[in-house]
């Protein structure tokens, strides 16, 4: 193979490989609402004995960033965005594997909070759950 034709080959893969990645991030982002939305905040721990249902306003686009504002929830940074501690001094345990979960819509979400878009109307659960 002329060092021409390699040339070709491997441009040709480049192009390929970044087609890929601009279809992959088409396909995998979501689309978010400007301006103030309404949507509703549920906070259960069954370890606790607690339940709370909140309507609550916002004009970020994502729910990370509401979290972070929001008085209630308690987080860090971590390398992958927000991470949940706990609400209202209800905090994970770790040694005992309880966790939140987040869902939506009473869907767990596959993402973490920095990539679920805030919506109007929608239902963000946090759920103490116990077990990996």
């Amino acid at each position: 193979m002329s060092r021409r034709q390699k040339t070709i080959l491997i441009s040709i893969f480049a192009a390929i490989v970044i087609c890929a990645a601009a279809a992959a991030a088409l396909l995998n982002r979501r689309e978010t609402q400007q301006g103030e939305k309404e949507f509703t905040v549920e906070i259960v721990s069954e370890r606790d004995g607690y339940e709370s249902v909140e309507t609550c306003r916002s004009s970020e686009e994502y729910l990370g960033q509401f979290l972070r504002t929001f008085e209630k929830c308690q987080w860090q940074e971590s390398t992958y965005g927000i991470y949940i501690l706990g609400f209202s001094g209800m905090e994970e345990d770790t040694s005992e594997q309880y966790w939140w979960c987040v869902l939506v819509n009473g869907e767990r979400s596959t993402t973490g909070a920095d990539e679920i878009p805030l919506k109007d109307g929608d239902v963000y659960t946090f759920q103490l759950q116990q077990g990996w």
